[in-house]
């Protein structure tokens, strides 16, 4: 009985340990696509698209971002702290609730952070950052200039 007992216990300890370790690896990286561009604090990203890289730099892109904002404040004076540490500006900050936007710029390089909390189901809410070459005549970030939207199509 002691011989059957030991290799069930074994088993079981193994399958624990590696789920233990799995659990580990589900972690969210701190920056979007291995770049200089911080990640949603307690945010999990969902979508990426339109990725663009120039000579290995994130350049142009959205990623989506879905978890809980439950303090709007401290959500973007989270994610203000965490851009400048990675040497961007903020150029706009614009706090309401449920919506609120960040613009922050680096070099030629700009990322418009918008966030939408969700009044009924907080844990669903949302963070879209949107990557671009920074263009000096907008101050949204939201239009691309005529040979951007050539590039995206070659």
């Amino acid at each position: 009985m002691i011989r059957f007992s030991f290799p069930l216990i074994m088993a079981v300890l193994i399958l624990l340990s590696l789920s233990f370790s799995g659990a580990g690896c589900s972690s969210q990286p701190d920056v979007v696509l291995a770049s200089d561009i911080p990640t949603v604090p307690d945010m999990e990203q969902r979508l990426g698209y339109e990725i663009k890289r120039r000579k290995g730099e994130l350049v142009g892109g959205r990623f989506i971002f879905v978890g809980p904002i439950l303090h709007m404040n401290e959500l973007v004076e989270s994610i203000d702290s965490k851009f400048t540490s990675y040497g961007w500006s903020t150029e706009r900050s614009t706090w309401l609730f449920p919506r609120s936007e960040l613009v922050f710029t680096k070099d030629d390089r700009r990322v418009l952070v918008v966030l939408d909390a969700d009044q009924l189901e907080p844990a669903m809410s949302r963070a879209v950052y949107k990557v671009s070459l920074a263009d000096p005549g907008t101050d949204d970030g939201t239009s691309t200039t005529q040979d951007e939207s050539k590039s995206s199509s070659d």
